[in-house]
């Protein structure tokens, strides 16, 4: 489900057609919820798993990333090539509908974490605020890091690195570090399958051990203030 787009941000702007006449309102769409991006190929069971723990935690209004208008690419190489750096084109949301919630806020896991950062910094640069960025395992690169870390739009960047889980990704790593990585992570890919889940793979296993895990996380992410 992709995330909604809800009102209201109020602009007074001058549309004047006499030299008294007053400003008037317009009410622009601004984007309210949660929304949660998975890795790469944006699919497995863990994703809707992972959004139910974030409900069930108490986080409202979570929906799952499918894409951006920015690109729909999930191509490992292209994401260590160009992706994990700062990108100037249109990263909006596709659609979505109404919703109460009081944030705006976007998750991403590896992969995902990307997407989330590239959304993140296009809605920030528009003028919208963004309450919480999670970057998951991600591969970001430093001075994109830091362009969000320093946006006054984005509230919290708050970064979680699985190194403690031997996962060789981390926020601000260098485009060698990251190329290092590539054997490691093939490795920990086809030693984890979909039940076990390795070092970059820590919260994509479908058993209860994922489960436990995706939960833990939901709520550490609560008690950081996401709503």
């Amino acid at each position: 489900m992709p995330l909604p787009l809800v009102p209201v941000v109020v602009v007074t702007v001058a549309m004047t057609l006499r030299s008294d006449t007053k400003p008037v309102k317009i009410y622009i769409k601004k984007p309210r919820g949660t929304l949660y991006w998975g890795g790469a190929g944006l699919n497995g069971p863990y994703i809707d798993d992972q959004i139910q723990a974030l409900l069930k935690a108490g986080i409202q209004h979570v929906y799952r990333g499918v894409n951006t208008t920015g690109y729909d690419k999930t191509d490992a190489l292209w994401t260590a090539t160009t992706l994990r750096y700062q990108d100037t084109d249109e990263w909006t949301i596709t659609s979505g509908l109404d919703n109460p919630s009081g944030q705006f806020n976007l998750i991403g896991y590896s992969y995902g974490s990307l997407l989330a950062a590239q959304t993140a910094n296009f809605y920030a640069n528009q003028g919208h605020v963004v309450d919480h960025l999670v970057l998951i395992g991600s591969p970001i690169d430093s001075g994109f890091l830091n362009a969000l870390i320093m946006n006054k739009n984005i509230k919290s960047v708050i970064r979680i690195n699985l190194t403690d889980a031997d996962d060789p990704l981390f926020a601000g790593m260098s485009q060698m570090e990251l190329i290092a990585s590539a054997k490691t992570l093939m490795n920990q890919d086809a030693a984890s399958g979909t039940r076990r889940g390795i070092g970059h793979f820590y919260f994509r296993p479908d058993s209860d051990e994922g489960r436990e895990r995706r939960a833990r996380l939901a709520t550490f992410l609560y008690n950081q203030g996401l709503r």
